[in-house]
């Protein structure tokens, strides 16, 4: 076992650290002190006893001269048996000095390791808290740079340019027609599509006369939603033989109605001026819903001193004179003079208000008639006689330039 300690020791010596070998040194020089001190005591001792022997004489002198000689060589046996008990606790018995030594590395050598170790998961620890520092730096350039290169690959795929175009809310308007006219291209990104969404919008919607509002929403990844608001249809514009749809906002759609999808009560209107027509239109929304509904039928009868003058013949047959210009001022009183009247009678709202029945209307429709019939007469004679004056003024220039060739 010790040959074996002995030929291990110098490769373990070998391969101690500089702190090891410093520590060594110390427990070295710390044991010589302890021993220096332990002779030092012993010395001490050595000295007191023999200045004791010094004040009690013996009487014997070579009794006490043995006694004493006996003495030092006891004390001095004393001394090294202390200073051998003191290496013994330190050393254990039967080792030499080379495994003393490998003892003491061996005690040692835990505490040590395990100071090592501490300052080596100190440095780290340490070490590791600046990497991380550093990562968190990085993290926002990886981000970007991240985005950046997918974003790059995205708009090199054909994904990037595929659109789903979805129309809803369109029962009229052609969604055909408003694809065309928006102007969207295959070849456009679905980015740029989402970005320019208002410029389709505004074009989708100058398309057709239908469209009252119209909006897009995005969804991932390549559909758009474009939801049509329509305008509702006022009444219809008739003309001898198709039906033109009239929106609410005044403007008449100039494709015609077939007559198997023609609603079973609808206003017609029958003046073709469509400038009149949307007067007459904002007109009438301002007025009572009660009133409105009544009205079946606009014919445009204008009077030499009403052009916008219109009648409106309600659907229990009475009919109202009123000019376009003065619907929200006069037609709000129909409920209250519609209570006073008879059927089939006639409001006139064109000077003021009032009513009368149908012999009365018929009365003075006939009396219209033979006026304008004898202002007719009149002006044929007016323009005879014009005429027949004419005549003999280019007869008498005749005459007079005949002369003077």
């Amino acid at each position: 076992m010790t040959d074996k300690k002995n030929q291990k020791t110098p490769k373990e010596v070998t391969k101690l650290s500089e702190w090891q070998r410093r520590n060594q040194e110390y427990q070295k020089k710390k044991q010589i002190e302890e021993q220096e001190e332990k002779e030092k005591k012993a010395q001490e001792e050595k000295e007191r006893q023999e200045l004791l022997n010094q004040k009690i004489p013996s009487e014997d002198p070579e009794a006490g001269g043995q006694d004493g000689e006996s003495a030092e060589v006891e004390e001095d046996e004393n001394v090294a048996g202390v200073a051998e008990e003191g290496l013994q606790e330190t050393l254990p018995d039967g080792i030499d000095e080379e495994n003393e030594e490998e003892k003491i590395i061996y005690l040692t050598e835990p505490s040590e390791d395990r100071f090592e170790e501490e300052e080596l998961a100190k440095k780290t620890k340490k070490e590791g808290q600046i990497a991380r520092r550093h990562i968190y730096r990085a993290i926002p350039v990886l981000v970007i740079s991240t985005l950046i290169a997918v974003f790059s690959v995205y708009l090199l795929t054909p994904l990037a340019k595929q659109k789903i175009i979805e129309f809803s809310g369109n029962k009229n308007a052609d969604q055909t027609l408003l694809f065309e006219k928006s102007q969207i291209q295959d070849r456009d990104y679905t980015l740029t599509t989402f970005l320019n969404r208002d410029r389709y919008l505004a074009n989708m919607k100058a398309a057709s006369p239908w469209v009252k509002d119209i909006s897009m929403t995005y969804a991932f990844p390549t559909t758009f939603k474009v939801q049509v608001e329509e305008h509702q249809v006022f009444g219809y514009y008739v003309t001898e033989e198709d039906h033109y749809p009239i929106l609410e906002n005044g403007e008449v759609v100039e494709t015609p109605v077939v007559a198997d999808q023609l609603p079973k009560a609808y206003l017609t209107v029958r003046f073709s001026d469509r400038e009149l027509v949307r007067q007459f239109v904002k007109q009438l929304g301002k007025i009572p819903s009660s009133v409105r509904d009544e009205i079946e039928s606009v014919d445009l009868t204008p009077s030499k001193v009403t052009k916008d003058l219109v009648t409106l013949t309600m659907k229990d047959g009475t009919k109202v004179l009123v000019p376009v210009s003065q619907i929200k001022r006069k037609l709000p009183y129909y409920n209250q003079i519609r209570k006073l009247i008879e059927d089939d009678s006639v409001i006139d709202m064109e000077a003021g208000i009032y009513s009368y029945n149908a012999e009365t209307m018929a009365t003075l429709a006939q009396e219209k008639k033979e006026k304008e019939e004898g202002e007719g007469n009149k002006t044929e004679e007016a323009d005879a006689n014009s005429t027949d004056s004419d005549e003999s003024a280019v007869v008498t220039e005749q005459h007079e330039e005949v002369p003077a060739e």
